[in-house]
């Protein structure tokens, strides 16, 4: 998951290359690219969505910690499984609910809504939430299982 994480925030680069590229043309010419809104489009949705799991294997998420703050150990440990249960129950459930729109989409060779000259296949932008998620749920178990078994807690992506 750590090779993968670092791809995936690679994405940021022509994501800035194709919002620059815009807006000097949209400067200079007065004529913005048709492409450029729904490239811009799917590669942040990429970008955020695929990070995410990398996200939490890195321990970068937001976390209110008020609560643990005044905990024992014990105490901390039990919160933190119930935390990483609720992440997985939450992306379990978000993999259900998506697939069989992207299955469906697939099918259908779905393309954009947007009505722009472009018009590009969207089905597989379709399949980065229930991806994206899956892979979310799996490092949500991963820690799930450490903390349960006591292992101490890795962070800065120290495995996976």
């Amino acid at each position: 998951m750590q090779r993968f994480g670092k791809l995936v925030s690679l994405l940021i680069l022509p994501l800035i290359v194709g919002i620059v590229y815009s807006s000097l043309k949209s400067y200079i010419y007065n004529e913005t690219p048709i492409w450029t809104f729904e490239v811009s489009l799917f590669l942040y949705g990429s970008f955020f969505m695929l990070g995410s799991a990398y996200c939490h294997l890195q321990k970068k998420h937001v976390a209110v910690d008020v609560l643990s703050h005044y905990l024992p150990p014990k105490w901390k440990r039990i919160l933190a499984i119930f935390a990483e249960a609720v992440v997985l129950f939450v992306a379990l459930t978000i993999i259900w609910v998506s697939v069989p729109g992207a299955w469906r989409s697939t099918l259908m060779r779905e393309r954009s809504t947007h009505q722009t000259p472009f018009n590009p296949e969207v089905w597989w932008y379709r399949w980065i939430i229930p991806v994206s998620c899956a892979l979310i749920s799996w490092q949500a178990f991963k820690d799930m299982l450490a903390l349960i078994l006591g292992r101490p807690e890795k962070t800065g992506g120290e495995a996976s």
